[in-house]
């Protein structure tokens, strides 16, 4: 894996940053790792992941083996303690504050703690190179600018990562073909049965899976692609109609697909598309 070197800050920020939705305390590198124990947690929210060697976290009363692609998360007063197990363990770490993280995170999935399986190594380095970058300038707007970098760092995190507990990241791993299938047939009927063969399980077993892996079921996650599909055909393709659009993610029923728009979104398909407009 390429080096990407990041610098080691800690931003002095006024009392009017200290009021952004998010801030980010301190960004850097540990070349080796040393032995951190924390029984009463840390201040700040804290991200971590591994460029080199290995090592070993104890948090929640478990212990996680950390090595190269793999990264850890945990929120403030969370009792942690972490250590090298093959040197030099080299760790790439960020933390931050801020208003908006206890709403924000609930969507992203990033709990009290997390240990995950990066898919995207280099784009999640590349994104903390950017904010050290950033904190390193000149620029009188460089606490604002890395708040928006921080944005950006997070939902790129939970688009590539997948549990990294062995147990969830191999029913992670079962469930990709079913996953592919889904994407690449969203428009049509699929019933459970249909998903579970593709992996050879029974239906039963399927939603034991996606429960495991990504707390839903089969159906309440195809239901969420398909919301996510319809969202980017009304911004991305203004002269299709609202029917055309709900047949195209599966959906005959205009009314019915209108209904389950609005439970997910909080809004129609037809405001959704005047408000994202002029994107």
């Amino acid at each position: 894996m390429e080096e990407i070197m990041i610098r080691t800050i800690f931003p002095m920020s006024t009392e009017y940053d200290s009021n952004l939705p998010l801030v980010v305390k301190g960004i850097g590198v540990q070349n080796n790792q040393e032995h951190i124990s924390r029984p009463f947690g840390f201040p700040y929210y804290h991200w971590a992941h591994c460029t080199k060697g290995e090592g070993n976290l104890i948090i929640g009363g478990n212990t996680y083996k950390i090595s190269e692609g793999m990264g850890f998360f945990f929120q403030p007063g969370i009792p942690h303690e972490y250590y090298a197990t093959k040197e030099p363990w080299q760790i790439n770490w960020i933390i931050f504050e801020g208003s908006a993280l206890p709403q924000l995170l609930i969507p992203l999935g990033l709990e009290k703690w997390s240990v995950l399986m990066i898919s995207n190594f280099q784009t999640i380095h590349l994104l903390l190179k950017d904010i050290s970058i950033c904190l390193s300038s000149e620029s009188p707007n460089k606490i604002i600018e890395a708040s928006s970098l921080l944005y950006q760092f997070l939902v790129k995190l939970k688009n590539s990562t997948s549990p990294g507990n062995k147990d969830a990241n191999d029913k992670y791993k079962q469930l990709i073909p079913v996953i592919s299938y889904m994407e690449n047939n969203y428009n049509n009927f699929i019933s459970l049965e249909e998903m579970a063969a593709i992996i050879g399980v029974t239906p039963y077993h399927l939603c034991r899976l996606f429960k495991q892996a990504f707390k839903t079921s089969p159906f309440k996650y195809l239901i969420k692609l398909r919301i996510q599909k319809a969202k980017e055909f009304l911004v991305e393709i203004p002269q299709m109609s609202i029917k055309d659009i709900s047949e195209k993610v599966g959906y005959h029923d205009t009314s019915y697909f209108c209904n389950i728009f609005k439970v997910h979104e909080g809004i129609t398909p037809s405001e959704f598309r005047r408000m994202h407009r002029n994107i």
